[in-house]
């Protein structure tokens, strides 16, 4: 891994540094494939479980919808987890290539990306009951959710031309 890392980042730095336009429009694309990864990943998830939540709190007739949700939930999950990594690894790698224009946003960023990230393998990963509470608690923060898009939004508004 430290073999990969080493012939890896130091030839992407000195290339997203450089003054061609084909470097900077591979670092934004980069940027726009996070954005784009993480709302196809978090929509229809974040949908079907609100759905799903309200067909059971209303009872009797949409029980059966409540049922259907639950035979596709192990693959909408998995879509979920597959899309949200590549937009991780995306988004660090973008973070990566801009690394000299390093701002307080994007380090922010890359904190609440990374807290949602491992909140997220918590989950996915672990047995413990006590760390299935904590990671559910730390990934279904709505507050974490809002914080993370808005500083999606500030680091496109504030980003250098």
């Amino acid at each position: 891994m430290t073999v990969l890392t080493v012939l890896v980042i130091p030839p992407t730095l000195a290339y997203a540094d450089d003054d061609d336009d084909d470097a900077e429009d591979i670092v934004e694309n980069l940027g726009w494939v996070a954005v784009g990864a993480g709302i196809v990943a978090n929509v229809p998830f974040i949908t079907m479980n609100k759905i799903r939540r309200y067909a059971l709190k209303t009872g009797s007739s949409t029980i059966q919808v409540a049922k259907q949700i639950r035979t596709v939930y192990k693959p909408i999950l998995n879509f979920h987890i597959m899309l949200n990594s590549i937009g991780y690894f995306a988004g660090m790698t973008h973070g990566l290539m801009l690394s000299r224009h390093l701002d307080s946003v994007s380090l922010s960023l890359v904190i609440v990306m990374s807290v949602m990230m491992v909140s997220g393998l918590l989950l996915k990963y672990t047995s413990s009951r006590n760390s299935k509470i904590f990671g559910k608690l730390l990934h279904g923060q709505f507050g974490l959710v809002i914080l993370l898009a808005a500083l999606i939004v500030l680091h496109i508004v504030i980003r250098d031309d």
